[in-house]
């Protein structure tokens, strides 16, 4: 039952229209795979449920990939944000400090940025890379370098209407896509 989830208790009302993240997070991972098809890297969903999972879960299935299957992956946790109606904008996190996830967030902030060039991107240059740096449990407990995107605070109506709409979709996953690729191509 999907009022069980946590993620559909992720729930804001905008003009009496509920928007749930999990609906939100879901179409994203949809179309990522859906574009990434022909790519030459390979893309491993880790929360295939409709049902939301632990955290604890998330990061255990990701350790599991990375000491059974293969060494060279990233992790990406896929997100839409909320804080107090008025913050805006695009964002990806690292674990805090110097880390190899780092310039791989930057390729995806240049990407998003690129995709989205009137969209606010809320970067963090303080230390030298366009990473925010936070301890969340999906970045700080993963073995392989781990990227956590917010992708629009959707506690704001005009984010959400961009972000859930067929071209938000599209430009968000295309965005992910080609960074990717990028970072695959590089060897990062």
């Amino acid at each position: 039952d999907l009022k069980d989830s946590k993620t559909w208790h992720k729930m804001w009302i905008h003009n009496g229209v509920p928007f749930y993240e999990g609906e939100f997070n879901r179409k994203l991972v949809d179309e990522i795979f859906w574009l990434a098809r022909n790519y030459d890297f390979t893309l491993v969903n880790l929360v295939p449920e409709v049902k939301d999972i632990s955290l604890k879960e998330r990061v255990r299935r990701a350790n599991d990939y990375y000491d059974n299957v293969s060494k060279d992956c990233i992790s990406v946790s896929i997100h839409g944000n909320a804080f107090n109606t008025s913050a805006t904008g695009i964002e990806v996190f690292t674990s805090k400090g110097d880390t190899p996830a780092d310039p791989l967030a930057d390729i995806l902030l240049d990407c998003l940025a690129e995709a989205f060039p009137r969209q606010a991107i809320r970067w963090d240059l303080s230390d030298g890379d366009k990473d925010k740096e936070a301890n969340f449990y999906v970045l700080s407990k993963t073995k392989m370098p781990s990227l956590l995107g917010e992708n629009g605070f959707f506690d704001k109506i005009e984010d959400v209407e961009t972000i859930m709409s067929e071209e938000g979709i599209s430009k968000l996953a295309k965005a992910y896509v080609k960074a990717f690729n990028i970072i695959n191509n590089a060897k990062l």
